[in-house]
């Protein structure tokens, strides 16, 4: 038997070696380009020409066909990883191997330069084995490698509990309609499928058979590009993405992680001129599937971007245009704007092909979600409230809607030449298309709204500071580096304040000018402001916001983003209490040095913030609450209604406790509390952690009305005022003297406001009813066994040896 075992892989191995011997390349369909390759339309397979061993190119895998859901993430268009790879052989195999760029060594001692690059693991992406050897060219059957799931797509599916997946091999296949060959660029396209047990409602509500979810990848080997581009070296004032790696040849003293801004190459014709054309201009192209007038909006706002790059000196260096008939938005050679569908509305983005060595952008790469733009037509809607007796569609709705698509369409542009989030740039006449900008609406003393100055309509005055730091050409004979400094310095002079993504998006957050889908010089002022066109137009909402023939709980969809439609701007004055304002400072630089807000800004912001939750804030007109019926057949409640605690009725409570429950989050936040109880630590005037407590105590408690419905709003702000101070006080986040005034504020609730003694349980209502369930909700917490053991310690940071930053971050955008 051991002998019959043995001859089985001898057997095997003689069978693939006769295999290949009459694999016939002449009978095959060869297209010749930068890696040639030779397609077996009978057997489905396509074979690889190798000749180039031990060259880099770049790898990137795409998905030119998507899922369609927001949620799981896999759209239309979208991009994979870029590496740098190279071919090895090895035996009777050759290698593909992502070459380590993150760890690098720049020496003339080849000895020293080895020692780096075999310190750190490279990867091994597939091997191929070698069917044929013609000269230096091998054949390798490449079939499998191009029908892998190289875009995760069944791990994407399971993360998203969407489901367990698996490649299917037998329902994929290679795709040769997009199968194509250029002498710098080699694109291969496959149908993938993956097969399993569906187990969430996103892939149920986009996949025709929710247990076999099929794809389209897309593997392209690209040519690097020459080495006659100049890196440009990251600096955090600039506003750029970067490349970042550790060179160990670095000299003692001076810092191992070196920066590298991503920009695309633009050089001048005449670099001595001030102005001049370029020798290539940037170029992005429109998807032909955008529709009208969509398609206009979007090429008009890209091609702001002209503007600021003739201040880098460049003339009619970057356009945006219309996709040539049959051209492959996928293709390295284009950069491309796509207009996504998706089943529910979600985000739009920017990405980019760049070279991993460099930073280099060889394609930009914009998505846009084609359903966010009737959020804004949706806002439009609950404003003007057109549709009183059946008049025609205000045409506002639909051009402020297109005003929001062009400066989208700058915005996801900006990110694929480089540019990050710029969200300080409010306050500065919007400074920046790279902020979140909400639709600045203003409203005369008759209650007439103007929509003129809803979004921007050009670039901002930060953007082209930005792009001259990133794309100007340096005037022969000047230092670069100073020569860029000064850029930064004239770019703060001129009062401009940076400030991305982590301190922006953060609900601990505490710039008092860094915010999402903000507006105006001061938070609290602008919250104030939307107060009051809010309560105007809750007063006329009705019927007139939706069309004729519309089931009437529709207007449900229009009224929550006009409940709502302050959401964002209590966020940002939130960050106002606590608040410091600081900068992206560098040592010698001239931008002001960090402080604490003043009391005055505080306290103003904590009153704004106790006047959104009043009752009467939260409280909906009687006429709107009646106007809303239970959900019809067919239009079932979803993500963009109200919750309801009131089965298939709409719940006129829960408007405002989604409201309260956002504003409380962000005050009782364990960040900001810490920061508060700090602040008074070294500036006795600025308020304390108790001091805030007890006007948000006050309110909650003291205000009293004649309305039953504004009561019972009342009821439910002192039910979940006691639920944050709980979570506040066992938050491992907070420090013990934030706890300590937790506790302290509800043993004092329980005392003074809710003492039984205070109030005759012989009557009962529903005021002393829910007193007595709020004291009991406070003594049985108070019941708990407090946990004795040790909180968890602040780590210290490294020390023998001293460590540096940690290289495990993800800087892709």
């Amino acid at each position: 038997m051991k002998k019959i075992y043995l001859l089985i892989p001898a057997l095997f191995f003689l069978l693939i070696s006769s295999y290949a011997q009459q694999l016939d390349l002449s009978k095959l369909n060869k297209k010749e380009g930068f890696f040639n390759f030779y397609l077996d339309d009978d057997k489905g397979k396509i074979y690889l020409e190798i000749e180039k061993l031990n060259q880099e190119f770049l790898y990137v895998n795409s998905l030119p066909a998507g899922v369609g859901s927001n949620d799981i993430g896999l759209d239309r268009g979208q991009l994979g990883r870029t590496r740098v790879v190279e071919f090895r052989k090895a035996g009777n195999k050759l290698l593909l191997v992502h070459v380590n760029y993150d760890f690098r060594a720049f020496s003339d001692n080849p000895d020293e330069v080895k020692s780096v690059i075999d310190a750190f693991a490279e990867s091994v992406l597939w091997g191929f084995e070698i069917n044929k050897k013609d000269g230096d060219k091998y054949i390798v059957d490449a079939t499998n490698f191009y029908l892998q799931d190289a875009h995760q797509v069944a791990e994407k599916l399971g993360s998203a509990r969407q489901g367990s997946y698996k490649l299917d091999n037998s329902r994929s296949a290679i795709h040769e309609p997009m199968i194509k060959n250029f002498p710098q660029n080699t694109e291969v396209e496959a149908i993938i499928t993956v097969t399993g047990t569906p187990a969430g409602g996103y892939i149920r509500s986009v996949t025709p058979s929710p247990e076999a979810v099929t794809v389209r990848q897309r593997h392209s080997f690209i040519e690097l590009p020459d080495d006659q581009y100049k890196p440009r070296e990251f600096d955090t004032r600039a506003g750029y993405f970067h490349i970042n790696y550790l060179d160990f040849t670095s000299a003692i003293g001076e810092p191992m992680e070196k920066k590298f801004i991503s920009r695309h190459r633009l050089e001048k014709k005449d670099p001595t001129a001030t102005l001049s054309e370029a020798v290539e201009p940037i170029v992005y192209y429109l998807d032909r599937g955008t529709p009208e007038p969509v398609r206009s909006a979007l090429i008009e706002g890209g091609n702001w971007w002209n503007e600021a790059f003739e201040a880098a000196g460049f003339k009619d260096a970057f356009r945006v245009e219309l996709m040539p008939e049959g051209a492959d938005p996928m293709d390295i050679r284009y950069n491309v704007i796509q207009w996504v569908h998706r089943s529910t509305r979600g985000w739009s983005y920017g990405a980019s092909v760049r070279d991993p060595r460099t930073g280099e952008i060889l394609k930009g790469h914009v998505s846009l979600g084609s359903l966010r733009v009737r959020q804004d037509y949706l806002i439009a809607q609950g404003l003007l409230q057109p549709f009183e007796d059946g008049k025609p569609k205000d045409p506002k709705m639909l051009e402020m809607a297109l005003a929001r698509l062009r400066q989208l369409s700058a915005h996801e542009i900006g990110h694929t030449i480089g540019l990050a989030h710029s969200y300080a740039s409010s306050p500065t006449e919007r400074a920046s298309v790279m902020d979140y900008p909400y639709p600045y609406i203003t409203m005369d003393d008759d209650g007439n709204l103007d929509f003129s100055k809803a979004y921007d309509d050009k670039i901002g005055d930060w953007d082209k500071w930005a792009i001259r730091y990133g794309y100007d050409v340096i005037p022969s004979g000047q230092d670069e580096k100073a020569y860029l400094n000064k850029l930064l310095e004239d770019t703060y002079a001129a009062g401009h304040t940076f400030i991305s993504d982590s301190d922006s998006r953060n609900s601990s957050g505490s710039h008092p000018q860094a915010h999402l889908w903000d507006n105006g010089t001061s938070a609290t002022k602008e919250l104030e402001r939307m107060m009051k066109i809010r309560k105007a137009k809750l007063s006329t909402f009705g019927l007139n916001t939706i069309e004729e023939n519309t089931p009437e709980a529709l207007a449900e969809e229009v009224l929550a983003p006009l409940y709502l439609m302050h959401r964002y701007q209590v966020e940002a004055t939130s960050k106002l209490i606590g608040g410091v304002d600081y900068t992206y400072k560098v040592k010698g630089d001239n931008q002001r040095k960090q402080s604490r807000l003043d009391a005055k800004s505080q306290t103003e912001a904590l009153e704004a913030l106790i006047h959104v939750i009043s009752p009467e804030n939260l409280a909906l007109p009687d006429h709107v609450i009646d106007l809303i019926p239970p959900r019809p057949m067919g239009y079932g409640r979803n993500r963009e209604t109200f919750p309801s605690r009131t089965g298939p009725n709409f719940d006129p409570i829960a408007p405002a406790e989604n409201m309260v429950d956002m504003t409380f989050g962000f005050l009782f936040d364990a960040a900001r509390a810490n920061r508060i109880i700090q602040q008074s630590a070294f500036d006795s005037t600025l308020p304390s952690l108790g001091r805030i407590f007890e006007k948000i105590r006050s309110a909650a408690f003291h205000i009293v009305s004649n309305n039953e419905y504004e009561n019972q709003i009342s009821l439910m702000i002192q039910n979940k005022l006691i639920d944050q101070l709980i979570n506040l006080a066992k938050d491992s986040r907070a420090s013990s003297l934030v706890k300590s005034e937790a506790r302290a504020l509800l043993s004092d609730i329980r005392i003074n406001e809710l003492n039984p003694n205070k109030y005759n349980h012989k009557e009962r209502n529903i005021g002393n009813n829910h007193k007595n369930f709020l004291q009991l909700k406070i003594t049985a917490y108070f019941n708990l066994t407090e946990e004795i053991s040790a909180p968890q310690t602040i780590s210290v940071p490294d020390g023998a040896p001293i460590g540096s930053d940690d290289m495990s971050c993800d800087f892709d955008y």
